[in-house]
C-alpha cells in the first residue's frame, strides 16, 4: 500500500502530501476494521492489513496529529496481543528504521528536521 512512499524515501525523495494522504485514510480503515475483529482473524496480507510500521511512517511524514493518535491506538492493541514493544519503543525502532531508508547524510537530515528529530 505504501510501496511508491517507501521507493521514493530510498531514492531521496520525500513523498507527495495529497496522494499519501489518501492511502493513509484508505489503510487506516482497512486497519480498524481488522483489528475490530478478534486477533485469531487478523490476517498478515498487507493489501488487507497494512503495515502498521509503513502506516505510522506515512502518518510521521504526513505530520498529521489526529491520525497519530488513531495509529498509537493501534500499536497498543497489536503489541498488547503480541506481547511486544510497548508504542513508544516500537516508534522509536519505526523512525530508526525509516531514516535507514535515506540513501544519502543529507537525506536523513532532511528527514529528521520534518520530524523534528534531533
Amino acid at each position: 500500500m505504501f510501496f511508491d512512499m517507501i521507493e521514493g524515501l530510498k531514492k531521496g525523495m520525500m513523498p507527495e502530501p495529497a496522494p499519501l494522504g489518501g492511502r493513509c485514510r484508505a489503510a487506516l480503515s482497512k486497519k480498524l476494521a481488522l483489528i475490530s475483529q478478534p486477533p485469531a482473524y487478523w490476517i498478515d496480507d498487507p493489501k488487507r492489513n497494512p503495515v502498521t510500521e509503513h502506516l505510522l511512517w506515512a502518518i510521521l511524514l504526513l505530520r498529521d496529529p489526529d491520525f497519530l493518535d488513531v495509529i498509537v491506538g493501534i500499536i497498543l492493541m497489536e503489541q498488547a496481543e503480541s506481547d511486544g514493544l510497548s508504542a513508544e519503543e516500537f516508534m522509536q525502532k519505526s523512525v530508526e528504521q525509516l531514516l535507514a531508508l535515506a540513501p544519502y547524510t543529507s537525506f536523513r537530515e532532511q528527514l529528521k528536521q520534518h520530524l523534528a528529530i534531533k
